[in-house]
């Protein structure tokens, strides 16, 4: 009555350690996904069923939403996965639209799995749904890795395939993401930026942690900043680190 979890209430949930890199010229993404899945079910899981967002955009695929035909693509295309360690056949891969299932020795209640996935896809450029190119240097990146399906104990595993006009659900989870972009690019995204000194000029770095210390509101990059340009470090990059805000 109380809206309280009861005491048999259960969630899975994983921790995702995510490396991508991001071309703007050719729009490809490209990296890896790890996944730490835990099994707080009662049930014992022989299939995982995952979630590949960006099929979306794949040719032949079943949506109720039109797409110009400039956007249709391969795909995600997945080069290796591995499962506790174990090299998955790809034909056992059987991927149906925004869902891929692949078999699994049992996963016993209360037990881990961990998951490793290298993929790769090209964004859209129009046909804005949820995800794509802005303009000449803007992109708008979202879904962008391979995630565990929920399972849950009304449907077992989410089958539903995302069709473009439904909302979706995901399980609560910890995200670690390491995004690399050429220089002069930057990252925006929902977390905290690890690595502030390494990707930026000294002067937004000082003005970040400014930001950081009050709750005013600071200006970071002005509209003659970006004319001027020189915001990101001129460097070689290192991977920007983002973790989630609790």
């Amino acid at each position: 009555m109380t809206g309280v979890p009861g005491k048999n209430y259960w969630q899975n949930t994983a921790d995702y350690n995510i490396k991508v890199n991001f071309d703007p010229q050719t729009r490809n993404l490209s990296g890896s996904v790890a996944i730490d899945y835990v099994n707080n079910s009662p049930d014992t899981l022989r299939q995982l069923w995952f979630k590949l967002y960006p099929n979306f955009y794949k040719r032949g695929v079943m949506r109720n939403y039109k797409l110009d035909a400039v956007d249709m693509t391969d795909g995600v295309k997945i080069s290796k996965m591995t499962i506790n360690n174990t090299d998955q056949d790809q034909n056992s891969m059987m991927i149906d639209g925004t869902n891929m299932v692949v078999g699994t020795s049992p996963l016993l209640p209360k037990q881990k799995a961990h998951i490793n996935i290298n993929y790769s896809y090209t964004l859209n450029r129009t046909s804005h749904v949820r995800t794509g190119q802005i303009d000449s240097g803007s992109y708008f990146i979202a879904y962008f890795f391979p995630r565990v399906a929920v399972y849950d104990d009304i449907d077992g595993w989410n089958r539903y395939p995302y069709l473009g006009t439904e909302e979706f659900y995901n399980d609560l989870c910890h995200f670690n993401a390491e995004i690399t972009v050429p220089k002069n690019y930057q990252v925006w995204a929902t977390g905290n930026l690890k690595n502030t000194a390494e990707v930026y000029a000294d002067k937004f770095v000082k003005l970040i942690g400014q930001a950081e210390r009050t709750e005013d509101v600071t200006t970071i990059v002005s509209e003659q900043d970006l004319k001027n340009g020189g915001i990101t470090a001129q460097k070689a990059l290192t991977p920007g680190n983002l973790k989630p805000i609790a």
